[in-house]
């Protein structure tokens, strides 16, 4: 699958693409926007979001192809380029990417169609607890 989303209700998500210029919906409901192949809704059950932080990145760029990128932007603001392959924890070395945070996230390749990028984001918004107080 070219998008793979693993969804923690009310705290993050992870989110691996392999395919190039991938949207990712980070404000609203999960009835938002049409969500399909190439536009990918973080929004599960009743969340409401307002954006996410992206705490983490994992990327490989064929290197064969020389001048290959894997660009991350939040709407049309690029935050990220990354090349050959590598590891960041942006929330562990206390500086999460907030800018922009609900702006959709897009993931596109330059130069190459073999790489992938995979990222963990924060998500912030409004949730309900799934336990019941008595």
């Amino acid at each position: 699958m070219a998008v793979t989303i693993t969804n923690r209700k009310n705290t993050s998500a992870v989110i691996h693409v392999a395919v190039a210029n991938t949207t990712i919906i980070c404000s609203g409901n999960s009835t938002t926007t049409n969500v399909d192949a190439t536009n990918t809704c973080l929004a599960i059950g009743d969340e409401v979001l307002s954006g996410v932080r992206i705490n983490q990145a994992f990327w490989g760029v064929d290197p064969a192809a020389g001048e290959g990128f894997a660009i991350l932007k939040r709407g049309a603001n690029t935050v990220a380029i990354y090349d050959s392959t590598g590891y960041h924890d942006y929330a562990g070395t206390g500086m999460p990417i907030t800018v922009d945070q609900s702006a959709n996230l897009t993931i596109e390749f330059s130069g190459t169609a073999n790489a992938y990028l995979m990222i963990e984001v924060q998500k912030i918004g409004t949730f309900t607890s799934d336990y019941i107080n008595t």
